[in-house]
């Protein structure tokens, strides 16, 4: 014959499965906070400012010229490498297709069939900061430590933690070009650049591109 389970078994077993639930459900949560925390990935080509610090910019500088600008966000790089960070050599090569894209949409909206890059100029920012985090640090008796920064008091309580320097770097890439738009194209000439082949190759290699 089964016999029933008493209430004594039901509650022991209810007490040794509700830390396990608790545990589910706090992971559950956790993930599903930073779901919704990340951010969803911007595309690149739009207008400067648009979605935010990035993007292109244009205007004529003269007859068929025209100054295209493409200005990269500003990304986390290494403070001790700076503009040498591979992210940022990346983003300098990202920002130059992204303002070259941009003068050929142009060239092939004024039904032109090539252009011609006069002037380029590339510039890169490196903005280094130094942010205080709080973490654990050593037993120190009654959790005082002494300080002076950050506007802190001289002497704080922050047992079991401590406030420590942290560097940190951003950098942003900026692309400058002038270019010369041409109703022909000269094959011969290796500094123009076929406008549809140009746009082809840069669609299919940026369309992607995101912030």
């Amino acid at each position: 014959m089964v016999r029933p389970i008493h209430g004594e078994v039901m509650q022991t077993i209810q007490r040794q499965t509700a830390p396990v639930a608790k545990f589910l459900a706090t992971v559950l949560l956790a993930t599903v906070v930073a779901a919704c925390a990340a951010p969803v990935p911007k595309p690149a080509m739009v207008p400067l400012g648009q979605t935010g610090d990035f993007g292109y910019s244009e205007r004529d500088v003269g007859t068929d010229k025209i100054e295209v600008t493409y200005t990269g966000s500003n990304i986390r790089v290494s403070s001790s490498q700076g503009r040498e960070d591979s992210r940022l050599v990346a983003e300098r090569a990202k920002t130059r297709d992204l303002a070259i894209w941009r003068a050929a949409q142009i060239a092939d909206q004024r039904g032109m069939a090539a252009m011609k890059i006069e002037n380029e100029a590339r510039d890169t920012d490196v903005q280094v900061t130094r942010e205080y985090v709080q973490g654990y640090g050593p037993y120190y008796p009654y959790g005082w430590r002494r300080y002076g920064y950050s506007g802190r008091p001289y002497w704080f309580y922050d047992e079991p933690y401590y406030y420590q320097p942290v560097r940190r770097a951003y950098g942003q890439a900026v692309t400058t070009l002038t270019v010369l738009l041409l109703k022909q194209y000269d094959p011969d000439d290796q500094t123009q650049l076929p406008v549809k082949e140009t746009l082809t190759r840069l669609e299919s290699a940026r369309s992607g591109a995101a912030y």
